[in-house]
Protein backbone atom coordinates (compact mmCIF):
# COMPACT_ATOMS: atom_id res chain seq x y z
CA UNK A 1 0.00 0.00 0.00
CA UNK A 2 2.95 2.31 0.56
CA UNK A 3 3.99 4.21 3.65
CA UNK A 4 1.71 7.21 2.97
CA UNK A 5 -1.61 5.33 2.92
CA UNK A 6 -0.53 3.05 5.76
CA UNK A 7 0.48 6.11 7.80
CA UNK A 8 -3.00 7.62 7.33
CA UNK A 9 -4.72 4.31 8.14
CA UNK A 10 -2.78 3.93 11.40
CA UNK A 11 -3.55 7.50 12.46
CA UNK A 12 -7.26 6.92 11.85
CA UNK A 13 -7.08 3.57 13.66
CA UNK A 14 -6.50 5.41 16.94
CA UNK A 15 -9.53 7.69 16.52
CA UNK A 16 -12.17 5.23 17.83
CA UNK A 17 -9.98 4.55 20.87
CA UNK A 18 -9.57 8.27 21.59
CA UNK A 19 -13.33 8.93 21.27
CA UNK A 20 -14.20 5.89 23.41
CA UNK A 21 -11.61 6.96 26.00
CA UNK A 22 -13.57 10.18 26.52
CA UNK A 23 -16.64 8.12 27.45
CA UNK A 24 -15.02 5.12 29.23
CA UNK A 25 -16.71 4.11 32.49
CA UNK A 26 -14.68 1.07 33.60
CA UNK A 27 -11.14 -0.20 33.86
CA UNK A 28 -11.78 -2.76 31.11
CA UNK A 29 -12.96 -0.06 28.69
CA UNK A 30 -9.97 2.11 29.57
CA UNK A 31 -7.52 -0.76 28.86
CA UNK A 32 -9.22 -1.59 25.55
CA UNK A 33 -8.96 2.07 24.51
CA UNK A 34 -5.25 2.11 25.38
CA UNK A 35 -4.79 -1.02 23.27
CA UNK A 36 -6.54 0.54 20.25
CA UNK A 37 -4.59 3.78 20.58
CA UNK A 38 -1.37 1.76 21.00
CA UNK A 39 -1.82 0.21 17.56
CA UNK A 40 -1.30 3.64 16.00
CA UNK A 41 2.24 3.76 17.43
CA UNK A 42 3.27 1.76 14.36
CA UNK A 43 3.23 5.14 12.59
CA UNK A 44 6.85 5.43 13.71
CA UNK A 45 7.76 2.64 11.29
CA UNK A 46 5.78 4.06 8.37
CA UNK A 47 7.38 7.45 9.02
CA UNK A 48 10.89 5.97 8.90
CA UNK A 49 10.13 3.91 5.77
CA UNK A 50 8.62 6.91 3.98
CA UNK A 51 11.57 9.08 4.96
CA UNK A 52 14.04 6.42 3.77
CA UNK A 53 12.27 6.24 0.40
CA UNK A 54 12.05 10.00 -0.15
CA UNK A 55 15.62 10.99 0.73
CA UNK A 56 18.94 10.06 -0.90
CA UNK A 57 21.25 7.75 1.02
CA UNK A 58 23.78 10.54 1.48
CA UNK A 59 21.35 12.41 3.76
CA UNK A 60 19.03 9.61 4.88
CA UNK A 61 20.55 9.51 8.37
CA UNK A 62 19.71 13.17 9.02
CA UNK A 63 16.24 12.87 7.47
CA UNK A 64 15.29 9.73 9.43
CA UNK A 65 16.74 11.04 12.68
CA UNK A 66 14.95 14.38 12.47
CA UNK A 67 11.57 12.82 11.63
CA UNK A 68 11.93 10.13 14.31
CA UNK A 69 13.38 12.53 16.89
CA UNK A 70 10.53 14.99 16.57
CA UNK A 71 8.13 12.07 16.94
CA UNK A 72 9.75 11.22 20.27
CA UNK A 73 9.79 14.92 21.16
CA UNK A 74 6.00 14.77 21.16
CA UNK A 75 6.20 12.56 24.24
CA UNK A 76 8.22 15.15 26.14
CA UNK A 77 5.93 17.99 25.06
CA UNK A 78 2.90 15.95 26.12
CA UNK A 79 4.33 15.52 29.63
CA UNK A 80 4.57 19.32 29.92
CA UNK A 81 1.42 20.47 28.10
CA UNK A 82 -1.34 18.04 29.12
CA UNK A 83 -1.24 18.68 32.91
CA UNK A 84 -1.69 22.41 32.25
CA UNK A 85 -4.49 21.69 29.79
CA UNK A 86 -6.20 19.45 32.34
CA UNK A 87 -5.87 22.16 34.99
CA UNK A 88 -7.47 24.70 32.64
CA UNK A 89 -10.43 22.43 31.90
CA UNK A 90 -10.74 21.65 35.61
CA UNK A 91 -10.99 25.35 36.39
CA UNK A 92 -13.58 25.78 33.62
CA UNK A 93 -15.76 22.78 34.47
CA UNK A 94 -15.14 22.24 38.17
CA UNK A 95 -15.20 18.49 37.48
CA UNK A 96 -12.05 16.36 37.51
CA UNK A 97 -13.80 13.60 35.52
CA UNK A 98 -14.95 16.02 32.81
CA UNK A 99 -11.56 17.79 32.69
CA UNK A 100 -9.40 14.79 31.79
CA UNK A 101 -11.97 13.50 29.31
CA UNK A 102 -12.16 16.83 27.45
CA UNK A 103 -8.33 16.80 27.22
CA UNK A 104 -8.60 13.98 24.67
CA UNK A 105 -10.17 16.41 22.21
CA UNK A 106 -6.66 17.75 21.49
CA UNK A 107 -5.10 14.45 20.31
CA UNK A 108 -8.35 13.68 18.44
CA UNK A 109 -8.09 16.92 16.45
CA UNK A 110 -4.36 16.38 15.86
CA UNK A 111 -4.88 12.80 14.59
CA UNK A 112 -7.58 13.89 12.14
CA UNK A 113 -5.54 16.86 10.96
CA UNK A 114 -2.36 14.82 10.58
CA UNK A 115 -4.17 12.14 8.54
CA UNK A 116 -5.47 14.73 6.08
CA UNK A 117 -2.02 16.35 5.88
CA UNK A 118 -0.25 13.03 5.23
CA UNK A 119 -2.59 12.23 2.32
CA UNK A 120 -1.50 15.43 0.55
CA UNK A 121 1.99 13.95 0.12
CA UNK A 122 3.15 11.34 -2.36
CA UNK A 123 4.59 7.86 -1.96
CA UNK A 124 7.92 8.29 -3.73
CA UNK A 125 9.95 11.20 -5.13
CA UNK A 126 8.79 10.35 -8.67
CA UNK A 127 5.10 9.66 -7.95
CA UNK A 128 2.61 7.45 -6.14
CA UNK A 129 2.66 3.64 -6.15
CA UNK A 130 -0.37 3.22 -8.42
CA UNK A 131 0.85 5.46 -11.26
CA UNK A 132 4.39 4.01 -11.08
CA UNK A 133 3.05 0.43 -11.22
CA UNK A 134 0.82 1.29 -14.20
CA UNK A 135 3.79 2.82 -16.03
CA UNK A 136 5.99 -0.20 -15.25
CA UNK A 137 8.56 1.84 -13.31
CA UNK A 138 7.74 -0.20 -10.22
CA UNK A 139 6.64 -3.80 -9.79
CA UNK A 140 3.63 -4.76 -7.67
CA UNK A 141 5.20 -6.24 -4.54
CA UNK A 142 4.49 -9.73 -3.22
CA UNK A 143 3.81 -9.39 0.51
CA UNK A 144 5.01 -12.94 1.20
CA UNK A 145 8.19 -12.49 -0.83
CA UNK A 146 9.03 -9.21 0.85
CA UNK A 147 8.47 -10.75 4.29
CA UNK A 148 10.80 -13.68 3.52
CA UNK A 149 13.57 -11.32 2.41
CA UNK A 150 13.26 -9.05 5.43
CA UNK A 151 12.89 -11.79 8.03
CA UNK A 152 15.92 -13.68 6.71
CA UNK A 153 18.47 -10.90 7.09
CA UNK A 154 20.92 -11.38 9.97
CA UNK A 155 21.81 -7.68 10.12
CA UNK A 156 18.16 -6.86 10.80
CA UNK A 157 18.16 -9.05 13.92
CA UNK A 158 21.42 -7.57 15.22
CA UNK A 159 20.11 -4.02 14.82
CA UNK A 160 16.82 -5.09 16.41
CA UNK A 161 18.72 -6.05 19.56
CA UNK A 162 21.11 -3.08 19.66
CA UNK A 163 18.32 -0.56 18.93
CA UNK A 164 16.55 -2.06 21.93
CA UNK A 165 19.28 -0.56 24.10
CA UNK A 166 19.00 3.00 22.83
CA UNK A 167 15.32 3.61 22.09
CA UNK A 168 14.40 0.96 24.65
CA UNK A 169 16.50 2.82 27.20
CA UNK A 170 14.67 6.06 26.38
CA UNK A 171 11.30 4.38 27.01
CA UNK A 172 12.61 2.84 30.24
CA UNK A 173 13.97 6.14 31.54
CA UNK A 174 10.69 7.87 30.67
CA UNK A 175 9.05 5.35 33.02
CA UNK A 176 11.51 5.49 35.93
CA UNK A 177 13.08 8.97 35.85
CA UNK A 178 10.23 10.89 37.54
CA UNK A 179 10.02 8.29 40.30
CA UNK A 180 13.79 8.39 40.75
CA UNK A 181 13.81 12.17 41.24
CA UNK A 182 10.73 12.13 43.47
CA UNK A 183 11.45 9.14 45.71
CA UNK A 184 15.24 9.29 45.84
CA UNK A 185 16.12 12.95 45.33
CA UNK A 186 13.22 14.11 47.48
CA UNK A 187 11.82 16.82 45.19
CA UNK A 188 8.17 17.68 44.53
CA UNK A 189 6.24 15.71 41.89
CA UNK A 190 6.11 18.83 39.70
CA UNK A 191 9.88 19.35 39.82
CA UNK A 192 10.45 15.61 39.33
CA UNK A 193 8.22 15.70 36.23
CA UNK A 194 10.10 18.66 34.75
CA UNK A 195 13.48 16.97 35.39
CA UNK A 196 12.26 13.70 33.86
CA UNK A 197 10.84 15.49 30.79
CA UNK A 198 14.36 16.73 29.98
CA UNK A 199 15.07 13.21 28.71
CA UNK A 200 12.41 13.45 26.01
CA UNK A 201 12.91 17.12 25.22
CA UNK A 202 16.49 16.49 24.07
CA UNK A 203 14.89 14.98 20.96
CA UNK A 204 14.48 18.52 19.66
CA UNK A 205 18.07 18.21 18.39
CA UNK A 206 19.88 15.12 19.74
CA UNK A 207 18.49 12.45 17.39
CA UNK A 208 19.08 14.74 14.41
CA UNK A 209 22.65 15.21 15.65
CA UNK A 210 23.09 11.43 15.48
CA UNK A 211 21.78 11.40 11.91
CA UNK A 212 24.12 14.23 10.91
CA UNK A 213 27.06 12.36 12.44
CA UNK A 214 26.05 9.20 10.56
CA UNK A 215 25.91 11.03 7.22
CA UNK A 216 29.22 12.81 7.92
CA UNK A 217 31.00 9.55 8.74
CA UNK A 218 29.46 7.92 5.68
CA UNK A 219 30.83 10.71 3.47
CA UNK A 220 34.30 10.26 4.97
CA UNK A 221 34.51 6.50 5.60
CA UNK A 222 31.48 4.87 3.97
CA UNK A 223 29.26 2.38 5.77
CA UNK A 224 32.10 1.46 8.12
CA UNK A 225 31.97 5.04 9.37
CA UNK A 226 28.25 4.74 10.11
CA UNK A 227 28.86 1.52 12.08
CA UNK A 228 31.85 2.78 14.06
CA UNK A 229 30.13 6.04 15.03
CA UNK A 230 27.02 4.12 16.13
CA UNK A 231 29.10 1.79 18.34
CA UNK A 232 31.12 4.64 19.87
CA UNK A 233 28.10 6.81 20.70
CA UNK A 234 26.02 3.95 22.12
CA UNK A 235 28.97 2.81 24.24
CA UNK A 236 29.24 6.36 25.62
CA UNK A 237 25.50 6.10 26.30
CA UNK A 238 26.17 3.05 28.48
CA UNK A 239 28.98 4.85 30.29
CA UNK A 240 26.74 7.85 31.08
CA UNK A 241 24.03 5.47 32.28
CA UNK A 242 26.54 4.01 34.76
CA UNK A 243 27.59 7.53 35.81
CA UNK A 244 23.95 8.53 36.50
CA UNK A 245 23.42 5.57 38.80
CA UNK A 246 26.81 6.00 40.46
CA UNK A 247 26.03 9.58 41.56
CA UNK A 248 23.88 8.22 44.39
CA UNK A 249 24.72 4.51 44.54
CA UNK A 250 26.78 4.80 47.77
CA UNK A 251 24.08 6.79 49.62
CA UNK A 252 21.07 5.63 51.61
CA UNK A 253 17.79 5.38 49.73
CA UNK A 254 14.17 4.54 50.67
CA UNK A 255 14.64 0.83 50.00
CA UNK A 256 13.02 -1.64 50.42
CA UNK A 257 9.53 -0.25 50.05
CA UNK A 258 8.18 -2.51 52.81
CA UNK A 259 10.85 -1.43 55.33
CA UNK A 260 10.19 0.29 58.68
CA UNK A 261 8.60 3.76 58.67
CA UNK A 262 9.31 6.78 60.86
CA UNK A 263 7.50 10.00 61.89
CA UNK A 264 7.27 12.48 59.03
CA UNK A 265 8.67 16.01 58.92
CA UNK A 266 8.10 18.90 56.52
CA UNK A 267 10.77 21.48 55.63
CA UNK A 268 9.24 24.94 56.09
CA UNK A 269 11.03 28.00 54.62
CA UNK A 270 12.57 30.49 57.07
CA UNK A 271 10.38 33.52 56.31
CA UNK A 272 10.87 36.78 58.18
CA UNK A 273 7.40 36.72 59.71
CA UNK A 274 8.08 33.24 61.10
CA UNK A 275 11.20 34.52 62.83
CA UNK A 276 9.36 37.55 64.21
CA UNK A 277 6.54 35.44 65.64
CA UNK A 278 8.94 32.69 66.76
CA UNK A 279 7.00 30.26 64.57
CA UNK A 280 8.49 26.93 63.45
CA UNK A 281 10.66 26.84 60.36
CA UNK A 282 13.14 24.36 58.92
CA UNK A 283 12.44 20.68 59.59
CA UNK A 284 9.16 20.62 61.47
CA UNK A 285 7.43 17.48 62.80
CA UNK A 286 3.83 16.79 61.89
CA UNK A 287 3.41 15.49 65.44
CA UNK A 288 4.88 17.60 68.25
CA UNK A 289 5.64 21.23 69.03
CA UNK A 290 1.92 21.93 69.31
CA UNK A 291 1.11 20.35 65.96
CA UNK A 292 -0.57 16.94 65.76
CA UNK A 293 -1.53 16.13 62.19
CA UNK A 294 -2.97 12.70 61.36
CA UNK A 295 -3.88 10.86 58.16
CA UNK A 296 -7.40 9.79 57.15
CA UNK A 297 -7.20 6.83 59.56
CA UNK A 298 -6.28 9.08 62.47
CA UNK A 299 -2.69 7.80 62.58
CA UNK A 300 0.45 10.00 62.50
CA UNK A 301 2.00 10.38 59.05
CA UNK A 302 5.07 8.18 58.57
CA UNK A 303 7.62 7.71 55.80
CA UNK A 304 10.40 5.23 55.03
CA UNK A 305 13.90 6.00 56.27
CA UNK A 306 15.26 8.52 53.74
CA UNK A 307 11.79 8.45 52.23
CA UNK A 308 9.57 11.05 50.59
CA UNK A 309 5.80 11.34 50.25
CA UNK A 310 3.57 14.03 48.75
CA UNK A 311 0.31 14.66 50.63
CA UNK A 312 -2.66 16.97 50.16
CA UNK A 313 -2.97 19.53 52.96
CA UNK A 314 -6.11 20.05 55.01
CA UNK A 315 -7.19 23.30 56.64
CA UNK A 316 -5.97 21.92 59.96
CA UNK A 317 -2.49 21.29 58.49
CA UNK A 318 -2.34 24.78 56.99
CA UNK A 319 -3.28 26.39 60.32
CA UNK A 320 -0.96 24.14 62.31
CA UNK A 321 2.09 24.61 60.05
CA UNK A 322 1.38 28.17 58.98
CA UNK A 323 1.40 27.39 55.25
CA UNK A 324 -0.96 27.82 52.30
CA UNK A 325 0.36 25.04 50.04
CA UNK A 326 -2.19 22.64 48.57
CA UNK A 327 0.43 19.86 48.52
CA UNK A 328 3.42 19.37 50.80
CA UNK A 329 6.36 17.01 50.71
CA UNK A 330 6.84 15.05 53.93
CA UNK A 331 10.19 13.35 54.48
CA UNK A 332 12.55 11.64 56.86
CA UNK A 333 14.73 14.64 57.87
CA UNK A 334 18.55 14.74 57.95
CA UNK A 335 20.20 13.07 60.95
CA UNK A 336 20.30 15.46 63.91
CA UNK A 337 18.59 16.68 67.08
CA UNK A 338 15.80 19.18 67.64
CA UNK A 339 13.53 20.35 70.43
CA UNK A 340 10.17 18.59 70.24
CA UNK A 341 7.64 19.44 72.99
CA UNK A 342 10.47 20.77 75.17
CA UNK A 343 12.66 17.65 74.81
CA UNK A 344 15.83 17.32 72.71
CA UNK A 345 14.98 14.49 70.35
CA UNK A 346 17.10 12.63 67.79
CA UNK A 347 15.57 12.92 64.31
CA UNK A 348 16.49 11.31 61.01
CA UNK A 349 18.01 7.87 60.58
CA UNK A 350 20.86 8.36 58.12
CA UNK A 351 23.42 11.09 57.53
CA UNK A 352 23.83 10.14 53.86
CA UNK A 353 20.24 10.11 52.50
CA UNK A 354 20.07 10.82 48.77
CA UNK A 355 17.15 13.18 49.43
CA UNK A 356 19.41 15.45 51.51
CA UNK A 357 22.63 15.03 49.53
CA UNK A 358 22.23 18.03 47.22
CA UNK A 359 22.90 15.87 44.15
CA UNK A 360 19.66 16.78 42.33
CA UNK A 361 21.36 19.36 40.08
CA UNK A 362 24.23 16.99 39.22
CA UNK A 363 21.76 14.20 38.41
CA UNK A 364 19.76 16.47 36.06
CA UNK A 365 22.94 17.50 34.18
CA UNK A 366 23.98 13.83 33.82
CA UNK A 367 20.46 12.92 32.63
CA UNK A 368 20.67 15.56 29.90
CA UNK A 369 24.10 14.35 28.68
CA UNK A 370 22.97 10.71 28.94
CA UNK A 371 19.81 11.53 26.95
CA UNK A 372 21.81 13.22 24.18
CA UNK A 373 23.88 10.04 23.67
CA UNK A 374 20.75 7.83 23.79
CA UNK A 375 19.00 9.79 21.08
CA UNK A 376 22.11 10.21 18.96
CA UNK A 377 22.43 6.40 18.99
CA UNK A 378 18.81 6.14 17.80
CA UNK A 379 19.55 8.47 14.88
CA UNK A 380 22.72 6.57 14.04
CA UNK A 381 20.81 3.27 13.91
CA UNK A 382 18.35 4.58 11.33
CA UNK A 383 21.25 5.84 9.26
CA UNK A 384 22.17 2.14 8.85
CA UNK A 385 18.68 0.58 8.50
CA UNK A 386 17.97 1.80 4.91
CA UNK A 387 21.03 -0.16 3.71
CA UNK A 388 20.02 -3.50 5.25
CA UNK A 389 17.48 -4.58 2.61
CA UNK A 390 16.04 -2.11 0.12
CA UNK A 391 13.37 -4.56 -1.18
CA UNK A 392 12.18 -5.26 2.39
CA UNK A 393 12.71 -1.79 3.86
CA UNK A 394 9.35 -1.79 5.65
CA UNK A 395 9.88 -5.20 7.25
CA UNK A 396 13.38 -4.31 8.44
CA UNK A 397 12.30 -0.90 9.75
CA UNK A 398 9.46 -2.55 11.63
CA UNK A 399 11.74 -5.20 13.12
CA UNK A 400 14.30 -2.67 14.32
CA UNK A 401 11.63 -0.29 15.61
CA UNK A 402 9.95 -3.08 17.55
CA UNK A 403 13.34 -3.90 19.06
CA UNK A 404 13.13 -0.60 20.94
CA UNK A 405 9.92 -1.63 22.66
CA UNK A 406 11.33 -5.10 23.37
CA UNK A 407 14.45 -3.56 24.91
CA UNK A 408 12.30 -1.46 27.22
CA UNK A 409 10.37 -4.51 28.40
CA UNK A 410 13.60 -6.43 29.07
CA UNK A 411 15.29 -3.51 30.87
CA UNK A 412 12.23 -2.69 33.00
CA UNK A 413 11.56 -6.25 34.13
CA UNK A 414 15.25 -7.02 34.70
CA UNK A 415 16.35 -3.94 36.62
CA UNK A 416 13.34 -1.93 37.81
CA UNK A 417 10.81 -4.36 39.26
CA UNK A 418 12.14 -4.50 42.82
CA UNK A 419 15.28 -6.62 42.43
CA UNK A 420 17.54 -3.56 42.74
CA UNK A 421 17.46 -0.02 44.01
CA UNK A 422 16.68 2.30 41.12
CA UNK A 423 20.19 3.76 40.98
CA UNK A 424 21.78 0.29 41.16
CA UNK A 425 19.42 -0.80 38.39
CA UNK A 426 20.56 2.17 36.28
CA UNK A 427 24.23 1.15 36.75
CA UNK A 428 23.46 -2.45 35.76
CA UNK A 429 21.51 -1.22 32.73
CA UNK A 430 24.55 0.81 31.65
CA UNK A 431 26.77 -2.27 31.84
CA UNK A 432 24.24 -4.21 29.75
CA UNK A 433 24.13 -1.41 27.13
CA UNK A 434 27.91 -1.53 26.73
CA UNK A 435 27.88 -5.34 26.38
CA UNK A 436 24.96 -5.57 23.93
CA UNK A 437 26.37 -2.79 21.72
CA UNK A 438 29.38 -5.01 20.94
CA UNK A 439 27.02 -6.92 18.61
CA UNK A 440 27.49 -4.12 16.06
CA UNK A 441 30.88 -5.67 15.26
CA UNK A 442 28.92 -8.55 13.68
CA UNK A 443 27.01 -6.33 11.22
CA UNK A 444 28.41 -6.92 7.71
CA UNK A 445 27.48 -5.71 4.22
CA UNK A 446 29.08 -7.57 1.28
CA UNK A 447 29.09 -4.36 -0.77
CA UNK A 448 30.45 -2.16 2.05
CA UNK A 449 32.29 -4.35 4.55
CA UNK A 450 31.99 -4.16 8.33
CA UNK A 451 33.65 -2.48 11.30
CA UNK A 452 36.67 -4.79 11.20
CA UNK A 453 36.71 -5.98 7.56
CA UNK A 454 36.87 -4.05 4.32
CA UNK A 455 34.67 -4.85 1.33
CA UNK A 456 35.55 -8.29 -0.05
CA UNK A 457 37.82 -9.23 2.87
CA UNK A 458 35.46 -12.05 3.92
CA UNK A 459 32.85 -14.05 2.04
CA UNK A 460 29.73 -13.69 4.14
CA UNK A 461 26.26 -12.52 3.10
CA UNK A 462 23.79 -11.81 5.93
CA UNK A 463 20.89 -11.96 3.43
CA UNK A 464 19.85 -15.61 3.58
CA UNK A 465 16.81 -15.48 1.23
CA UNK A 466 17.73 -13.41 -1.83
CA UNK A 467 15.23 -11.03 -3.54
CA UNK A 468 14.45 -11.65 -7.25
CA UNK A 469 17.33 -10.56 -9.47
CA UNK A 470 15.15 -8.19 -11.54
CA UNK A 471 13.21 -6.74 -8.59
CA UNK A 472 12.37 -3.06 -8.97
CA UNK A 473 10.77 -1.89 -5.74
CA UNK A 474 10.44 1.42 -3.96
Amino acid sequence: FGARKTFCLLLMLAVPGIVWMMCAQSAAEFIICRFIIGLSLATFVTCQVWSSQLFAKSVVGTANATAGGWGNLGGGVTQLVMPWLAEGFLAATGSESAAWRICFALPLIMHLGAAVFVMTGRDLPDGNFKELEVSGAKQISSAGGVAKVGLSNVNAYILLVTYGFCFGVELTMNNVAAGFFYNYQGVTPQLAGIAASMFGLMNIFARSLGGLLSDFCNARFGMRGRLWSCWIIQTFEGVMCCVLGSVTADMSAPYPADGPKYPAFVEIPKDEWRVALNTSWGWTPLVGNGCNVADDDGKPFKVLACGTKSIKTTDAMKDCLGIQDKLILIQDPPLGHMMIDGVWTEIGHHDDCISHSGTFGIAVIVVIIFSVFVQMAEGLHFGIVPYVSRPALGIVSGMVGAGGNLGSVIATWTFFKGRYRTDDGIVNLGIMIIGVTLLLFAVHFPEHGSMLFKKGAIKYDPQIVKPPADYRGA
